[in-house]
């Protein structure tokens, strides 16, 4: 175990103000892009691209246990991304450009939750054993120097980083302001997004998410000047948009892909509500998402599919 650190607001310097934030409206008219399913017939969550964007890699439940699988853009057949089975659940992966490594939530049959890094080529799965993290660990996002991971701590509600080099564990947001969700480091390591509430007192509950960025001091603020309900942001490859889910909108709680610009303008929803979709993910050119939806409402499948970014 190597010592930690931990700091509840401040990093040492500011190097990047997050720009200041503008008022939205309704989401911008657009026709929903339609979906291209890459899988079917399964319970898949939590798409993330491959560095090169020719694979999709998602968790696939499998009896009591989900399992990594990769499924090539061009279509084929899933296939498991571990060549040795894993002592633990593997949900919510994250794949590093710089390092090809892939970090993920692995959830033991007690219900821990910690963080577990696998290589690219599914070898070597190892757990992540740094002081400093609850056992209840979620959504890891990599920092672009491919050498920190920004996690979801669930028993404390805040966001770490996580230094897998030097072993130190630093907490970014202050639990007594907003609760957190999924964390997104963007790609030039300067913000995070996250799905976040305010903090009055009250209990942890995602459904009343919003779209939050946190700047490198740890000081916390919504994307939109009139926040709407959002879940699961990440980064577009420039760092210029956010793609989340959310179901505002729809009377029956039913999600949709939205696209917003960081400084809260240009609010434009992608897929319909029928789909119920969550989790988007941007390919490495930034000319798609991936996300988990239903491919009927026949069904109660979750399958991984694409859609076309708008441009």
């Amino acid at each position: 175990m190597r010592r930690v650190r931990q700091y509840s607001l401040l990093w040492i310097c500011v190097l990047v103000a997050i720009p200041m934030l503008t008022a939205t409206s309704d989401p911008t008219s657009h026709a929903p892009s339609p979906a291209k399913f890459l899988t079917s017939g399964a319970q898949d969550f939590w798409p993330c691209f491959s560095p090169d964007g020719t694979h999709i890699l998602f968790s696939r439940r499998e009896g009591e246990t989900w399992k990594l699988f990769v499924v090539p853009l061009s279509g084929g057949p899933p296939q498991l991304l571990t060549r040795v089975p894993l002592s633990v659940s593997a949900t919510r992966a994250n794949w590093s450009v710089r390092t090809n490594s892939v970090a993920f939530t692995g959830t033991s049959q007690k219900g821990e939750s910690r963080i577990w890094i696998i290589n690219g080529d599914g070898t070597n799965p190892r757990e992540l054993v740094l002081n400093g993290l609850s056992d209840q660990m979620f959504y890891p996002s990599w920092f672009p120097s491919g050498e920190q991971i920004a996690a979801m701590d669930a028993q404390e509600m805040v966001i770490k980083r996580l230094d897998i080099h030097t072993g130190v564990v630093t907490t970014i947001t202050d639990r007594n302001k907003v609760l957190t969700g999924m964390p997104s480091v963007s790609p030039n390591g300067a913000w995070i997004a996250f799905a976040g509430q305010e903090y009055h007192g009250q209990k942890y509950d995602q459904t009343q998410n919003i779209i939050w960025i946190a700047d490198e001091s740890g000081v916390a603020r919504p994307v939109e000047a009139n926040p709407g309900q959002g879940r699961a942001p990440t980064w577009s490859p420039d760092g210029k948009r956010l793609a989340f889910e959310s179901n505002r909108g729809s009377s029956v709680g039913l999600y949709a892909i939205f696209l917003i610009n960081r400084d809260g303008t240009g609010l434009t929803q992608i897929t319909d509500q029928d789909l119920n979709a969550d989790h988007p993910v941007w390919s490495p050119d930034g000319s798609r998402l991936a996300f988990s939806a239903r491919p009927s409402i026949r069904t109660k499948d979750r399958s991984i599919a694409l859609t076309e970014v708008p441009q």
